[in-house]
């Protein structure tokens, strides 16, 4: 029953939309958006854009259309019911189906539709309550699966063995990780988005994932280090935590993203990196249905709402450091705490510590 009223939910959001564009309906074709709308998985490959299903959102009903491959599957397993159903054979293609003209939206730009991109998205990011709830236990099974694996590993894994630990963890939380980075000691000064390779990874190690559940993503980096760490590594994570905390204490609803990233911008150079330290890597930005809708920067115009999902990832000497928050009615909520990771509280919250193995 939750999942036709989180649905209907959103649907009432979409219904308001077309009314105030004086539109019939909306097409939904990508996958993150398809994904948000039906609650469910919208992928066959991980590597498409669009979905395996499209969906029209008029102001009175829902259609989803797809092949006689899927439809079983998506009626058993991902739709509410509330769904008008439309299947064709697996040869034809799915747009003779849908609906078009001018007062047909679609969540892209088309020539025969009106582009509603950055409307749904908008909508998207706005995650209800439904929603929120399942992003907790989501957030909370990723930094546990990571956790556990990172704490498990030795110096002698090489980075691909290491992600195999990484993403057996993940797959026992029924948990896909559509992205799995991990860096070793020879790597991790080299590489920001460092896919892993076989490579031992020696003295120390980062662990990065983006793991998703019904279309829901939380981000996650944790870091172990085998023996002492030198001083000047202890410093300048302690400093790189220092330019998370002002990520987050820029993160407030109402101010614009771009507010929020030249808070922690100015935090690079005040924690003493070099001043173009920011440039090396994106900060994050707004999260949910995608590993990042858009990587925030110093002129992004969009507002942060409320239960808006948002993960920053500072990074600098070969440090990262990354959760996933929620911004809730009392502040930031961070989602993927991990009571059994070790911790060190910067700015009054609870961050995670590298951990000394």
């Amino acid at each position: 029953m939750s999942k036709i009223l989180e649905q209907r939910e959103k649907r009432a959001r979409i219904k308001a939309l077309l009314e105030a564009k004086n539109l019939d309906a909306v097409v939904l074709k990508k996958g993150a958006n398809v994904a948000w709308i039906i609650g469910g998985r919208a992928h066959i490959p991980t590597t498409l854009e669009l979905s395996c299903l499209d969906v029209v959102v008029y102001r009175d009903r829902i259609v989803v259309v797809t092949n006689k491959i899927e439809a079983p599957r998506l009626q058993a397993e991902e739709l509410s019911g509330d769904e008008e159903l439309v299947v064709i054979n697996w040869f034809e293609g799915r747009e003779g189906q849908l609906p078009k003209g001018e007062r047909i939206g679609v969540d892209g730009a088309e020539s025969d539709r009106v582009n509603l991109q950055s409307d749904i998205e908008s909508l998207r990011r706005s995650l209800n309550d439904y929603e929120v709830n399942r992003l907790r236990e989501i957030g909370k099974d990723a930094a546990t699966a990571l956790g556990e694996a990172m704490l498990d590993i030795d110096p002698e894994m090489s980075e691909v063995e290491v992600a195999g630990e990484i993403a057996e963890e993940l797959w026992e939380r029924n948990l896909e990780p559509v992205v799995l980075l991990v860096a070793g000691e020879s790597r991790i000064q080299q590489f920001r988005h460092p896919l892993p390779t076989t490579n031992p990874i020696g003295s120390i190690t980062m662990g990065v994932i983006c793991a998703r559940r019904k279309g829901l993503i939380a981000s996650v980096t944790r870091i172990v280090h085998f023996g002492e760490i030198s001083s000047k590594a202890n410093d300048n994570y302690q400093r790189l935590m220092n330019v998370e905390a002002a990520f987050l204490d820029g993160t407030k609803v109402g101010a614009t993203f771009a507010e929020a990233f030249t808070a922690g911008e100015r935090a690079y150079l005040t924690q003493g990196f070099a001043r173009d330290e920011w440039t090396k890597h994106h900060q994050g930005g707004p999260t949910g249905y995608l590993p990042r809708d858009f990587p925030a920067h110093e002129k992004t115009p969009q507002l942060i709402g409320l239960n808006n999902a948002i993960a920053w990832n500072p990074s600098a000497e070969g440090l990262k450091v990354e959760d996933t928050i929620i911004t809730t009615p009392t502040g930031l909520e961070i989602i993927t705490h991990d009571p059994q990771w070790p911790s060190i509280e910067i700015a009054g919250r609870a961050r995670p510590a590298i951990a000394v193995r």
